[in-house]
């Protein structure tokens, strides 16, 4: 009996598909519905892939265009430089590049402090078309007197001597009615310092 049914259900099959492959119209017709699966198979799997793909990669893009904190500012730091290009420092404050204003301008005095600093700073003014305006250079300890528009807005870039970090900030001369700007590299208060590469400075 067992043998029977063994029997009977190795020869199923053949009784099931013998109608279908009997007639070459039913024949093409399995295999075109089979083919369909697959493509279809295909293409449900690779928009799958897409799709995690793109969710892995967004935030890679968020980090490459967050502002990056001070402590990763370091790998940014170019080192100790021991001259400016060849030439040495000078041996106190004062300008390496001095700002052309025309005859009859209207400028008001800001002091660049870098009394509280231990190591000496080169420093870059640019205005909103970043055009650079002034190049300054104050020792350890120092403080250099420069002359603005009252009304202008500027971007400063401070680059340290001694580790080669450079970091840039919003200046309006407006906002300081004292006339001071400490050079503190802060990222917090009015004054905000930002860490940015040797190759934006």
């Amino acid at each position: 009996m067992l043998l029977r049914v063994a029997s009977w259900l190795f020869q199923l099959p053949g009784r099931l598909l013998a109608p279908i492959f009997r007639n070459r119209l039913t024949l093409l017709i399995f295999f075109m519905l089979l083919a369909a699966g697959v493509l279809l198979a295909k293409h449900h799997f690779s928009e799958g892939v897409q799709e995690e793909s793109f969710t892995l990669a967004a935030p890679q893009n968020y980090v490459i265009q967050r502002e990056a904190p001070l402590r990763e500012a370091r790998q940014h730091c170019v080192g100790p430089l021991p001259d400016n290009q060849g030439s040495p420092w000078p041996a106190s404050a004062g300008y390496l590049h001095e700002p052309d204003w025309q005859t009859g301008s209207k400028l008001q005095t800001l002091t660049l402090d870098n009394q509280h600093n231990e190591f000496a700073v080169l420093v870059k003014l640019e205005n909103a078309t970043k055009q650079l305006l002034a190049e300054v250079f104050l020792p350890a300890a120092s403080s250099f007197n420069i002359k603005l528009e009252p009304n202008g807005h500027y971007v400063m870039k401070v680059k340290n001597i001694h580790s080669g970090c450079s970091f840039r900030t919003a200046l309006s001369v407006a906002d300081r009615p004292d006339g001071r700007l400490p050079l503190t590299f802060s990222e917090e208060g009015p004054g905000q310092y930002h860490p940015i590469s040797d190759r934006e400075f």
